[in-house]
């Protein structure tokens, strides 16, 4: 915890149990949730309580769950813009870094994705106008990442039911090769495109997650093959996944308590 201006220290151990019961699972005990944040249970139970009163909290036969107050006050909140404001240094950084136009894409479902940032390099020859745009997950690097978060099944299932157009001379349409792609993705944990939404045209992002591990956000760099080559595209990912990480800890920059 940063020092300086004085905390509430009862405030904050009643965030850790409000943060706990979100990220569990299933309906949990006042138990459980004592030994997560290591609290006493009583101490526990007195909060659970006053959030119940609040409409944070709810109680089921199976345990406590997040409450419909919670819920209320995620859908008046915009996710994106904390997001874009988090992940402006970081772009521009990266921009700066690479020498490429630097973009960012937000998740919106489970096989969806927006661009809705980019901070452009110094460059005549170079991509633009891409916030907005209608961008096919497989071929995008930012949508790799998206169908990389899908189980085997799900991605058969959207490869089915998608039936994914050829764009490119290297477009990845059949559901072998597009399967083996996201399973590569997956391991190495960043993803590229070369020659797949237009000939020429190269993109490399890496993905940003939540505390709970969930993919929230993709910050990526795109450019035109004159200047990413194979050896530019090798240096690129931990540039990238140097980015992600401070976009990641500007979104929730608490630490992980033991």
């Amino acid at each position: 915890m940063a020092t300086g201006i004085p905390r509430t220290l009862a405030l904050d151990r009643a965030m850790d149990v409000l943060v706990a019961l979100a990220e569990s699972a299933s309906a949990t005990s006042a138990s459980a949730l004592a030994r997560t944040t290591g609290q006493p249970r009583p101490t526990v139970s007195r909060t659970l309580r006053t959030l119940l009163d609040r409409g944070l909290v709810a109680e089921t036969a199976d345990g406590w769950i997040i409450g419909p107050e919670l819920f209320r006050l995620a859908r008046l909140s915009d996710p994106q813009s904390a997001v874009i404001q988090a992940a402006s240094g970081p772009l521009r950084w990266l921009r700066d870094q690479s020498g490429e136009a630097a973009l960012l894409g937000v998740v919106t479902g489970r096989t969806q994705m927006d661009i809705v940032a980019q901070v452009n390099a110094p460059h005549h020859l170079g991509v633009v106008g891409w916030v907005g745009a209608d961008v096919p997950l497989h071929a995008s690097a930012a949508g790799k990442l998206v169908l990389a978060e899908l189980s085997p099944a799900e991605l058969e299932a959207w490869i089915a039911e998608t039936r994914p157009k050829r764009l490119a001379s290297r477009t990845l349409t059949g559901a072998r090769e597009l399967c083996s792609e996201v399973a590569r993705v997956r391991r190495r944990g960043w993803a590229q495109i070369v020659d797949e939404l237009e000939d020429g045209l190269v993109s490399l992002a890496a993905p940003v997650r939540d505390r709970a591990g969930t993919l929230v956000a993709m910050v990526g760099v795109s450019g035109p093959s004159t200047r990413l080559n194979p050896a530019r595209r090798r240096a690129l990912p931990p540039v990238m996944l140097k980015a992600a990480a401070e976009v990641e800890y500007s979104l929730d920059p608490r630490p992980i308590r033991p």
